[in-house]
């Protein structure tokens, strides 16, 4: 994508996690929402070697300062998953929840800083079905919530993605948490255009 492309309005959805924040732009606005041509970048931030939530934090703020340099001239719409507000069976400590809340919340500050917005927050739930994804529990699918959403995205919105491959062949990690990105900010879009 060239650096001097200038939209109106552009949507940046995050997935944020203290491991890998999935990123995602679109432009509402293209004409062509089928086959991808709304997506300017599906990406993600890792954080391996930031052994503290500051240093993680300023790879966000420099990563979303980068992308608002991309785009010079645009009008911003923030949203973020909503985080987890309770407890998850077998999966989600305290500790970790308390961790995840600050962390999305130095990113929410970061990104209303860097795009001069307030930001939007969404439920996974919410976001999942306003994209058309009928999620079933994990042992009717067998596969995860995340893995539900990638398979039904992948073969629909982002089927002309080609995500880099691990060494067995199948998609890299992170391409679920760009996958949860680009749900929240496709939801986003579809609640502004409701």
């Amino acid at each position: 994508m060239p650096l001097d492309i200038k939209m109106n309005k552009l949507i940046i959805g995050l997935d944020v996690s203290t491991s890998v924040t999935g990123v995602c732009i679109i432009n509402p606005e293209s004409s062509q929402i089928v086959g991808g041509s709304h997506i300017l970048k599906i990406d993600r931030i890792e954080f391996k070697g930031a052994d503290s939530l500051w240093k993680k934090a300023d790879m966000v703020s420099g990563a979303l300062e980068e992308i608002k340099g991309m785009y010079p001239g645009s009008e911003w719409n923030f949203a973020l998953e909503e985080p987890l507000l309770g407890f998850q069976k077998g999966m989600s400590s305290a500790a970790t929840i308390t961790t995840l809340m600050r962390f999305n919340g130095i990113v929410s500050y970061i990104g209303r800083r860097v795009f001069s917005v307030d930001p939007v927050y969404i439920s996974a739930a919410h976001a999942r079905k306003l994209c058309g994804i009928k999620m079933q529990r994990t042992s009717v699918a067998g596969m995860s919530g995340k893995e539900q959403v990638f398979k039904y995205m992948t073969e629909n919105d982002l089927s002309h993605v080609v995500w880099p491959k691990k060494k067995n062949g199948a998609a890299v990690d992170w391409s679920r948490d760009a996958t949860d990105a680009y749900v929240i900010a496709r939801a986003h879009c579809l609640q502004v255009n409701t």
